[in-house]
């Protein structure tokens, strides 16, 4: 088991690439005082005599290392002669994972699974289920794919919890972003113990990603996603490295991360989903669908399949390929960079004192009927997910002067 120590610099940077080893060797991520406790508390409870289901919750904030925890987790147990699996709500995470951790083993690949294949495991059939992104559980594993015959009532958190006898679920409730996503705390406090499983939960404090432990704070605060919202806060991270930009043009974020990656630092573009979203076709080039005055740019490659050379939508974040490609939510959840762009576009806008959100700017169709409120929600608290990715700095360019105005005042004290 890995021993508990200050958190590794390198343990977020090196988390797909660590995820097969990590199955194998106790020594590779190092885990901080309160990742050592989850550990500590999943091994005690896989040791003791069977009985009835445990529930372990772990909450913790962006970039607290719940998904180095997750993955360690599951090679520990397996070490140890379980029977456990890996299992999110996240295509593109799990693909990640599959592609890394299992590339060659289709036994290994089967390791990393879906919330909603649950239904597909016999009951008590594991020792140890490791539920990573559980913000993202739903309220059933229906889909519309789903023949008649095999629809279900049982909620998805039931499935999950008949699966194996101890059931960690890793979450951050404020990255649920979608209608649909229901994972919180109490939510799945109130069904493990429906299920007549036993509770416990542990919450994780410490900064695994960000140089900066007050960055993913000082985002909350600028979003107003903390209760009782204060106003925004300057930015001053000399005293912990990480910075923070702010680019008058999509051209001058696009120069400003180049010169990183020129440095050697890994560096992604992400926006707001304010585009459409072509189809790649296969011999020609990937349509510049962002188009901002005379700048354009593609999204990554929409689907699960590679087009002319470039990676599919759940690889953009990590083949060096993707790099000349913006990302969106779908393809940057769950996933770190030394350095991220983030283009705030027009569905969210800071007018006044306040945050307002556009519902005609999105071409995101999951948010087609949302209600205003939850619309408002739901693009704060994706823009907070875009915004937390980096380790290393964060340069912002906002499609409105308004707002642009606001960025630079706070990041340039």
């Amino acid at each position: 088991m890995p021993t508990a120590g200050s958190p590794s610099p390198s343990a977020a940077h090196s988390l797909f690439d660590a995820a097969a080893p990590s199955l194998t060797d106790a020594e590779v991520f190092t885990l901080s005082e309160d990742q050592q406790a989850v550990c500590d508390h999943v091994r005690q409870l896989l040791a003791a005599p069977s009985g009835s289901t445990t529930a372990l919750v772990v909450t913790g904030g962006a970039g607290t290392g719940k998904s180095a925890l997750a993955v360690t987790l599951l090679g520990e147990a397996l070490r140890a002669g379980y029977r456990a699996r890996h299992a999110t709500g996240s295509q593109a995470f799990t693909t990640a994972l599959r592609k890394t951790a299992g590339h060659g083993s289709r036994q290994t690949q089967q390791l990393f699974q879906y919330f909603g294949t649950a239904a597909d495991i016999e009951p008590g059939d594991l020792d140890l289920l490791v539920c990573d992104d559980a913000h993202q559980l739903r309220a059933t594993s229906n889909t519309r794919y789903t023949p008649a015959s095999r629809r279900s009532d049982r909620t998805q958190a039931a499935e999950l919890l008949d699966a194996a006898r101890v059931v960690v679920f890793c979450l951050d409730e404020e990255q649920a972003v979608r209608p649909g996503q229901i994972g919180t705390r109490t939510y799945i406090e109130t069904a493990a113990r429906a299920c007549g499983a036993t509770v416990r939960t542990l919450h994780l404090d410490s900064q695994h990603r960000s140089r900066s432990p007050r960055y993913d704070a000082w985002v909350r605060r600028l979003l107003g996603l903390d209760d009782g919202p204060l106003p925004p806060a300057s930015w001053n991270g000399e005293k912990d490295g990480f910075e923070l930009r702010v680019a008058d043009s999509p051209g001058e974020l696009e120069q400003m991360l180049r010169a990183t990656a020129e440095r050697g630092a890994s560096a992604r573009m992400t926006a707001g989903y304010c585009w459409p979203w072509s189809e790649a076709i296969p011999g020609n080039p990937l349509v510049d669908d962002i188009v901002l005055g005379d700048w354009r740019h593609p999204w990554s490659v929409k689907g699960n399949r590679a087009v002319n050379g470039l990676p599919p939508s759940p690889l953009w974040a990590l083949d060096p390929a993707g790099a000349d490609q913006v990302g969106c939510i779908y393809t940057a959840q769950g996933f770190e960079y030394d350095y991220c762009g983030v283009i705030l576009g027009p569905d969210l806008l800071w007018r006044g004192d306040r945050w307002v959100t556009d519902t005609a700017a999105t071409r995101d169709h999951a948010l087609d009927r949302a209600a205003a409120a939850d619309f408002n929600l739901w693009v704060r608290r994706t823009y907070r997910v875009l915004l937390t990715r980096a380790r290393a700095g964060t340069i912002l360019y906002s499609t409105d002067s308004e707002t642009r105005a606001l960025l630079h005042e706070l990041a340039d004290p």
